[in-house]
């Protein structure tokens, strides 16, 4: 998938816009070349005494620009629904890519640049179309044909109009391969900047608490800094273009009306022909003038393009697939697993281990020895470097997500929510009745809740209870293999207790792994110490 692809897709989809799109290019193509001829037929019919058709004229003329009026509306209509539908096409296959991904590329890329992809660089493609691409077509028609237009009335003046043009067409260049490389190192600048952001506002807490505000200024102002600098070149190339572009112009049209008045027979030209003429050399610098922003927006949505087509690139996860697994008899085991982040240094090396049914263990270890690496192996949410990690004989890494659902239930120190109500949070938007979100609430003590179709709002919740919010996911799903991530590490001791009594008593048939804090309370359960 790439950019390309999405944007062919999208018209391959509405092929009606397609053709809309190649009607509203010629129709502001016609319709610009038109004003100038009739102009021609005025002066001329003018400086014959013909008057009597000036009044046809006038009317004819100011339907053209009605005309050119309806077709620009109608032009930018269309951009915003182009631009639209191109950008949602993008976003879609995007966040289709995410789910491609493995777990360990996802963790690898930076948070900053994953919010920079979907929307700075998605909005400059958006801008690609709305002030790029279309319009660059209909400038690029128009100009050919006032290039024609201008030879028919004098071969001469065409001949000036094409020398003039390769000088126009050189500036452009030159300003376009600078633009081009300001462009890009802006784009890639402006993650770290988004970065930075979301990075203070995840610790504003601790910014506060230690009073240090001093260091984190310096750091984002140096980001800033930077950025500024990339902005500001760009931004000057952009201010340096337009009024050069307007002297050409003038010093043009300047010459031309010297030299005519000098000796009108000069270019083989009547009245109306020299006056149509400079209003067809003041409509080719407009579109040139416009080649160049254009040439501007397209260089910014070039950077923007490659950078989402690495996203697009990035390596995709294997295939999941779903398996027919009998629920009733669950073997977990590790074969001779190794795991390594890096690709150098072994987290897990030649792990073995089986367990059965209604087996409980409890994983020891200082931080690092791989605890959370080994949970991760077991529900499949990393592949093992070496070795397999199987439910009945299953690799876990390739069951589908639908699948680990039914078998896996998973609670993590740290909780998560997505803004729905406290029903669809502890359900995860699972067919479960109402009743049953009761009974579990009141399971883990929070029977307070009396409304479960309310929003859940984390403020109104100590962090301990909205732990209590994470086991009850687990234990509402039914799973057959529990996970507990030190799950009661936020908790007060009675309340551990209470959990831990609950979790006895729901998971008597099932198979659980517990991390440390009072992991080794649950009745039967197996110690290792990971310890190195």
């Amino acid at each position: 998938m790439s950019v390309l692809n999405c944007i062919f897709n999208y018209f391959k989809k509405h092929s009606h816009v397609f053709i809309l799109t190649l009607f509203v290019i010629a129709a502001a193509t016609a319709l610009s070349l038109a004003p100038p001829q009739l102009l021609k037929i005025i002066v001329d019919d003018l400086n014959s005494g013909v008057k009597e058709r000036l009044l046809d004229y006038a009317i004819f003329y100011m339907l053209l620009f009605i005309a050119i009026g309806l077709i620009n509306f109608l032009k930018e209509v269309l951009l915003v629904i182009l631009s639209q539908g191109v950008g949602k096409t993008i976003r879609i296959e995007m966040l289709n890519k995410i789910h491609k991904l493995s777990y360990i590329t996802f963790s690898h890329l930076d948070t900053g640049n994953l919010e920079a992809y979907f929307s700075n660089d998605v909005e400059e493609i958006n801008t690609l179309i709305t002030s790029g691409v279309i319009s660059m077509a209909i400038d690029a028609f128009k100009m050919i044909g006032i290039v024609v237009s201008i030879f028919i009335f004098s071969p001469i003046f065409g001949g000036i109009t094409l020398l003039v043009i390769p000088i126009i067409v050189l500036f452009t260049m030159w300003i376009r391969k600078r633009m081009y490389k300001a462009q890009a190192a802006n784009r890639a600048l402006e993650g770290n900047v988004n970065n930075l952001v979301l990075e203070n506002l995840d610790n504003v807490v601790t910014i506060k608490s230690f009073r240090i505000y001093e260091n984190v200024e310096k750091k984002y102002n140096e980001v800033l800094k930077n950025h500024f600098k990339t902005n500001q070149k760009a931004n000057t190339y952009d201010a340096v273009f337009s009024p050069i572009m307007q002297i050409l112009k003038m010093i043009l049209i300047v010459l031309i009306i010297c030299l005519s008045s000098a000796d009108i027979s000069l270019f083989g030209m009547s009245v109306g022909m020299l006056v149509s003429s400079i209003d067809l050399i003041t409509n080719l610098f407009n579109p040139i003038e416009s080649l160049g922003m254009e040439l501007q927006t397209i260089q910014k949505s070039m950077a923007a393009i490659f950078r989402i087509n690495e996203y697009f690139n990035l390596p995709e996860d294997e295939k999941k697939k779903h398996y027919d697994i009998n629920l009733d008899s669950i073997k977990l085991e590790f074969k001779d697993v190794s795991f390594s982040y890096d690709g150098q240094n072994n987290v897990i090396e030649n792990f073995n281990l089986v367990l059965n049914g209604s087996d409980r263990l409890v994983l020891k270890g200082k931080s690092g020895s791989g605890k959370t690496t080994l949970f991760k192996l077991a529900y499949g949410l990393i592949k093992p470097t070496k070795g397999t990690v199987t439910i009945n004989g299953i690799p876990t890494y390739l069951m589908s997500d639908e699948l680990k659902r039914q078998v896996f239930g998973i609670v993590y120190q740290d909780y998560f929510f997505s803004g729905g109500s406290i029903k669809d949070e502890i359900t995860l938007c699972n067919d479960i009745s109402d009743d049953a979100v009761y009974k579990v609430l009141h399971q883990v003590g929070l029977d307070r809740i009396n409304d479960i179709h309310a929003p859940l709002v984390v403020t109104d919740y100590s962090t301990g209870e909205l732990s209590l919010f994470n086991i009850a996911r687990a234990i509402i799903l039914d799973s057959k293999v529990l996970f507990l991530d030190e799950m009661n590490a936020k908790i007060d001791s009675l309340s551990a207790k209470r959990i831990i009594e609950v979790i006895d008593e729901v998971s008597k048939n099932k198979l659980v792994m517990s991390i440390n804090h009072y992991g080794d309370l649950l009745s039967g359960s197996k110690i290792i110490n990971l310890e190195k």
